[in-house]
This record gives structure tokens, C-alpha cells and sequence, in this order.
């Protein structure tokens, strides 16, 4: 043990501090003590372990903002592995509730004591936090104040709507918010640098809650069941294949909201749809950092508004394993291409963060791997052409640099930062994305899904085996998923006019950002020309410069994307916005580099503009404000009608009901439902099993067993959702509630027997 005299104190207050916080953590929780409870119940996980290790792997020198991130992540992922890990061991020992509430507690605080005892023997010399992290000076104080403000609108505005169906105050937000960000833009260089990470942070958390806090239920379709998934867990204190179903395989949805709800003993719906969107309001901050390779702090800022804009984001409730999956993809890349990390340090931080995607949703994982496939095989290709150009011109320099300088944008001065200079090295060197690396992954994702859970491993071949198939019917538009045949424009002439103007400034977006990527690709090939002869930038200023690994990236997320148009069968069974949400955390940057380079040929001196031009229409297009200005209800927040509404709000006649017919009900008894009331049922009524009645409404039989829940919509709109949704008339069907009784009404929701 190092003497205590050579150890340096400056980082025992802050190890002090993390002892007190675990003894009012656990206090707070034994006591059961409101609000307090909650508040350091989450505070702690969410941040303390993943602070600890990186306290433990020397990381204070990174900024405040990567070190937020990465102990997010990481906190996030040491609840879901270590709750894995006692569910497996406890029960060797016969204990049978490993993740009951004070097995947890006890667990964990001996997790936090261990890790704090080897951060202090780490000697780490710097503090984790210093003081100066949060000083702002009066100015960007006041950048601040609106930002602040956001969250706190939002939650008044739905506090209003709830109440009274009175949308006034979000739309004004929805108003503030671009307005805000244009006003920003105008004045970006008199904003600090150390304004940007607190205003994305409250954008993210205002927008990610307002779903959220729509209801006092679920929201949404899958998040049913991911509901149910994460009851079964916590009620059994024990973490196991319930329906041998793809969920059974996503620890984001049973043992990470299981931990925190034993800590936290707060309303169980309410945990699960505000607990994904805080967390998930960290990866537009992901995005700012990545974009920050290669642009300025303000047009960083602007790429993470894009990203924040996306139809996944603002939906998050209704995407929790997705939402997960996504911030750790990011957050791989992140670290991935940190040139601030130590080399072991990035390889334990990528595979911790790759095993987290793995676990945390099974699509999400499928979709990294081809990118580190695709970005491996570019990167290799690339380098045998280097590697051949080197030799046949008689010159081998064993550090070849190819960085490459950006001259279009080199006269913006406020656009632009220098990225660090980077080195592609032939195949006989070390890179980024290398074999192993691949390896590493394909071998997590043979071990969690071919040997703890088999069916997703099965889905996953039997994509394969029908993406090859389709590509006969590359032609035909009709078999593609439904979102990639609209996003097409396919039947865009019978749609209504703000339909046609979120299609036509999707596309403009999608437009900038190909432009971006493109230009980016076209330039390097013109500067470097694969060659091993450095490119020395023709001036002392300060310059771009993209490494050709990193643009190896860009151009396999891009891949990945087109592939969903050229194969048809690729989305229809994974909804393709969410691999557009997806990928985006690495391409929004091209967003904004496309729109400044179209500034740049249209000679406009202040090239934010365009950037604006194309993502304020498209943010008001996505939160539904322009469909409200054409009196056009879609989006639930602003309206409680429409299809969104229909489909995904659940009211508290339907779960009433569904209360009330599981106590009526038997296992083995048939409920019979339309297509969405299975959703109500599952989360609701903890009912595993609803049958939809494909028999009566699609084929149009006569159903005289079992029984019958009518949902709300079912109720009073008189037309019942085939698997289509598609309304089907319930006069139609008149045949199969001939012999039967109505044994509950609320007004809202029947059941029939």
C-alpha cells in the first residue's frame, strides 16, 4: 500500500462526498422517506457507479460534460450487469429473490464501498469535479434562463391539457423552443462554450417528458409489454425467460427498472415512463460531443436540436428498450473515436458499452454490428489501397497521416474546430475497428442471444434468410414496411397539405444531410487521393481535418439506411425511424455540414440560416405543430383525438376494467379483444395472453366462447381495429354478442361473457 503521506488528498473530499450520499441514499430508502427517496434513489444510480469508474480508470481530465455522459452510461450499465450478475449467483446460495428491494440495497452499497475503496488506492490525482466546472458568469447566466424555463413550461402545459384539453401553453413551447435556438444562433458569438451542454440538457429533458407526463398510464404499443415484463421481475424478485419471447432477452425493460423501483418505491407506471426519458435525455448530448469533432460548439448544438427534432425522440416513453439501446450505440462511437482516452481505457469503455446495446434491445444490436462490419471492411479496403499505392511509388512512411482539410469551409471561422489528426495506417497496424473488435461483439451476441435466449437469435437468421429473399422485389414499392414506402412519397398526392409539408421538409433535411456526406467524401478523394502522401494544409490558419476512418464510418451508417430501401424486407419488422434515430447520432453532424455548404454556393454570408431554413419547419412538423395550425389533429400531446391518440393513450375506464376482468378471470379462460385492447389488458391487467379475434373481424366467424374486452375507443366510437388498424364497424359483428351477457360497464369499456 502507497504510503499515506505520497497520496495525493485532492480527490478524498469528492470520495467523502460519494460515502455520504450512499448513507443518505440507503437511509432515505430503509426509511422510506417521500420524495427524498426518490430523488437520491435516482441520483445515485444514475450517476455514482458509473463516477467511480471513472475515478478508478483516471478520467478527471476529461471535460465536465464527457465525464456526465460516460457516468450515465456507465451507472447505467453497472445496474443492469451487476443485477444480472447477483440474479445469477444469489440462488446458488438459496436465496430466490436476488433483486428484491433489500437484497439490492445491500448489494449495491457493498458495490459502491468496493469502488470507492479502489479509486482511493488508484491515487487519482485530480478531483472529479472542480468548482470552476460550474461558474458562469452573468452573461451566460442569462443565455440560460429561457432554457431552464423549458421543462417547467412543459410541465405546466400538460398539467393544462390534462385537465382541461387546453394546449395553449405547448404550443407556445413548441413556438419558444426554435425561436430560442434561432435567437442563439444570431448571437453564437457572444455565447460561451459553456452554454451549450446545460441548454441541449433542458431541451432534451422538456421534450422527452412531455409524452410522459400525457397520462397517468402507459403510454404507447410495445411498452405494454415491456411494462408487464418489468412487473413479472420486480413482483418476483428474480429475473427469468417469462413467454420465450425476443423481450425476455432486453435487461433495459426487467432488471434495470427493477433496481431502480426497489430504491426508488415510487408509482410503477409513472417510474417507467418518466425513468426512460431522463436517461435518455443525455444522448443528445452524446451527439454534441461527437458532432464536436469536426464543428464549432454552436453548429454541434444545432446538429443535437436535429437529432432532438427526430419522431423516436419525442416518443421515447413509447420506446423504452430502443431509447436504451440507442444512447449506448452512441456512446461506443463516442469513446470509440475519443482521442482523450487511453488505449485500454477506450477498449474496456467500447465493450462495456457494446455488451449494454447488446442487452438492452436485440434490433439495435443487429444494426450496430453491421456498422462495425461495414466500417471494418472500408477501413480495410482503404488501407490495401494505400498500402499498394505506398509500395509502388517506392516511399513507406510508417506514419501516414490523411487528414483532410475541409478549404470550403475554412473562411466560417466560427463554424469550424479543428479536429484531432488522425492516422490511417496500412492493415498491418492497429485501427479503430479492427478484427478483434468484430470478434468481440459477434461473441457477446452468440453468448446473450443464442445461448440465454434463443429466440432472438432465431429471428435474427430468419431476417437474413428474408432480406436475401426480397431482393426480387426490389421493384415492387408495395413491399416495403409502411414507413418506407410514405417515406417515398408513395400516395403523398392524397394527403393532406401538412402531411405534404413534413414529407417535403423531411426530405430536405435527408437532402442536406446526403450533400453533407457526400461533399465531405468527394473532397477527401480530392485532397488525398488514397495516397500516403500527407496533405499539407495550404495556410497557417486553423483548419478542418476528417479522418478517413471516421468518414469510413459515416458512409457504412449511411449504408445501413439506404439498405432499408434497396431491401424491402429489412423494416418491416423493425420500424425503420428508429435506425434513422439511430444512425443519426453519428450523421446529424452532416446535417448541418450539408446546409453550410449549401449557404456557402447560394452566398450566404451567415450560413445558420439554411441550417434554420430546414430544421425549424421540420421540428414544427414533428412536434405536430404545423398539423395544428391546419386544424389537423395527429400528434396525442396538442390533441386527445386522432389515430395517435386512439392507439396509444390508455384511459382509466379501459384499465379499470382490465383490473377487474383479471380478477374474474381464470388463466385458462380465452379473452377475446381487438388489435390494440391486448395492450390495454397486458399492462393493465397483467394479462399475458389476449386473443386477438383475427376470427371475427377479419374472417367474419361467429365467436361464442371466452370473453369479449371492449376498450374504450371500442365503446364509443362503435367500430372495433382490425390487424391492419383499420376501423371495422362492430354492427358487423353483431352475431357474436347475440348470446352473450354484459357483465361490466364503466362507460368506458365493457366486458362480455
Amino acid at each position: 500500500m502507497m504510503h499515506k503521506s505520497l497520496r495525493s488528498p485532492s480527490a478524498s473530499p469528492f470520495l467523502l462526498f460519494i460515502m455520504i450520499f450512499l448513507v443518505a441514499t440507503d437511509f432515505s430508502t430503509l426509511a422510506n422517506i417521500p420524495l427524498l427517496r426518490q430523488v437520491l434513489g435516482f441520483a445515485f444510480l444514475t450517476l455514482v457507479p458509473g463516477i467511480l469508474i471513472l475515478h478508478c480508470l483516471h478520467l478527471s481530465r476529461l471535460v465536465l460534460t464527457e465525464k456526465l455522459v460516460l457516468s450515465v452510461g456507465l451507472s447505467v450499465s453497472v445496474v443492469m450487469f451487476f443485477g444480472l450478475f447477483i440474479n445469477w449467483l444469489y440462488p446458488l446460495f438459496g436465496y430466490d429473490t436476488p433483486l428484491a428491494t433489500n437484497s439490492l440495497l445491500v448489494s449495491i452499497s457493498i458495490l459502491t464501498l468496493l469502488l470507492t475503496a479502489i479509486a482511493y488506492l488508484r491515487n487519482q490525482p485530480y478531483p472529479f469535479i472542480q468548482s470552476s466546472d460550474f461558474k458562469l458568469d452573468l452573461r451566460e447566466k442569462s443565455f440560460l434562463i429561457i432554457p431552464f424555463s423549458f421543462p417547467f413550461l412543459g410541465i405546466m402545459g400538460m398539467r393544462l391539457m390534462n385537465a382541461t384539453d387546453n394546449n395553449i401553453v405547448l404550443m407556445a413551447l413548441f413556438v419558444v423552443i426554435p425561436a430560442y435556438f434561432t435567437f442563439i444562433s444570431i448571437k453564437h458569438k457572444q455565447v460561451s462554450e459553456s452554454v451549450y451542454p446545460p441548454m441541449i440538457l433542458s431541451t432534451a429533458v422538456c421534450l422527452t417528458l412531455l409524452l410522459a407526463l400525457r397520462s397517468t398510464h402507459i403510454i404507447g404499443i410495445d411498452t405494454n409489454t415491456e411494462y408487464y415484463f418489468f412487473q413479472q421481475t420486480f413482483h418476483n424478485g428474480h429475473w427469468q425467460s417469462i413467454m420465450d419471447h425476443p423481450f425476455d432477452s432486453c435487461l433495459s425493460i426487467s432488471i434495470l427498472p427493477t433496481v431502480y423501483q426497489a430504491f426508488m418505491h415510487m408509482d410503477s407506471e409513472y417510474l417507467f415512463k418518466i425513468f426512460y426519458p431522463l436517461i435518455f435525455s443525455f444522448s443528445p448530448l452524446v451527439v454534441y460531443l461527437i458532432a464536436k469533432k469536426y464543428l464549432s460548439s454552436f453548429y454541434a448544438s444545432l446538429a443535437s436540436l436535429f437529432f432532438m427534432a427526430q419522431n423516436v425522440f419525442l416518443m421515447t416513453s413509447a420506446s423504452s428498450r430502443t431509447t436504451i439501446a440507442i444512447l449506448f450505440f452512441a456512446l461506443s462511437v463516442m469513446v470509440l473515436f475519443h482521442e482523450g482516452l487511453s488505449d485500454f481505457a477506450k477498449k474496456l469503455l467500447f465493450i462495456i458499452f457494446v455488451a449494454s446495446c447488446l442487452v438492452s434491445h436485440y434490433s439495435t444490436s443487429y444494426i450496430l454490428l453491421a456498422v462495425l462490419l461495414l466500417t471494418w471492411l472500408g477501413i480495410s479496403v482503404v488501407s490495401r489501397i494505400i498500402l499498394f499505392r505506398t509500395k509502388t511509388s517506392g516511399s513507406i512512411q510508417p506514419d501516414l497521416n490523411l487528414d483532410h482539410n475541409l478549404d470550403s469551409l475554412k473562411d466560417d471561422t466560427d463554424a469550424l474546430e479543428t479536429i484531432t489528426r488522425q492516422s490511417l495506417l496500412p492493415t498491418y497496424v492497429l485501427k479503430k475497428v479492427t478484427l478483434s473488435t468484430l470478434l468481440v461483439v459477434l461473441a457477446l451476441l452468440f453468448f446473450w442471444y443464442a445461448q440465454i435466449n434463443e429466440v432472438v437469435f432465431k429471428v435474427g437468421i430468419d431476417q437474413i434468410h428474408n432480406t436475401q429473399k426480397s431482393v426480387v422485389e426490389f421493384a415492387d414499392a408495395q413491399s416495403r414496411g409502411y414507413g418506407t414506402a410514405a417515406a417515398l412519397g408513395i400516395g403523398i398526392g392524397s394527403k393532406d397539405a401538412p402531411q405534404i409539408l413534413e414529407f417535403v421538409f423531411s426530405w430536405l433535411t435527408i437532402a442536406l444531410l446526403v450533400i453533407g456526406v457526400l461533399i465531405s467524401c468527394i473532397n477527401y478523394r480530392k485532397a488525398n487521393g488514397f495516397s500516403a502522401s500527407p496533405n499539407p494544409s495550404s495556410s497557417g490558419t486553423s483548419s478542418k481535418k476528417l479522418d478517413v476512418q471516421f468518414l469510413t464510418l459515416i458512409l457504412a451508417c449511411s449504408a445501413v439506411l439506404a439498405t432499408g430501401v434497396v431491401f424491402p424486407y429489412v423494416f418491416q419488422n423493425y420500424a425503420e425511424d428508429r435506425t434513422y434515430c439511430q444512425v443519426l447520432t453519428v450523421l446529424a453532424s452532416f446535417f448541418v455540414i450539408g446546409a453550410m455548404r449549401t449557404a456557402g454556393f447560394l452566398r450566404i454570408k451567415w450560413r445558420y440560416i439554411v441550417v434554420l431554413i430546414a430544421l425549424i419547419p421540420y421540428f414544427m412538423s414533428t412536434t405536430g405543430m404545423i398539423y395544428q395550425i391546419f386544424n389537423f389533429p395527429r400528434s396525442m400531446i396538442l390533441n386527445s383525438a386522432g389515430q395517435d391518440y386512439n392507439i396509444k393513450y390508455i384511459h382509466e375506464q379501459e384499465s379499470s376494467a382490465a383490473h377487474w376482468l383479471k380478477a374474474e378471470s381464470s388463466p385458462t379462460d380465452l379473452i377475446f379483444t381487438d388489435y390494440l385492447g391486448g395492450t390495454r389488458l397486458i399492462s393493465q391487467g397483467e394479462i399475458p395472453s389476449p386473443v386477438y379475434y383475427t376470427i371475427m373481424i377479419d374472417l367474419h366467424r361467429e365467436v361464442n366462447y371466452g370473453y369479449i374486452y371492449l376498450r374504450y375507443f371500442d365503446v364509443t366510437t362503435g367500430v372495433l381495429l382490425d390487424h391492419n388498424v383499420k376501423e371495422q364497424n362492430l354492427t358487423n359483428y353483431q352475431s357474436s354478442f347475440a348470446k352473450r351477457i354484459l357483465i361490466y360497464d364503466n362507460g368506458g369499456s365493457e366486458v362480455w361473457r
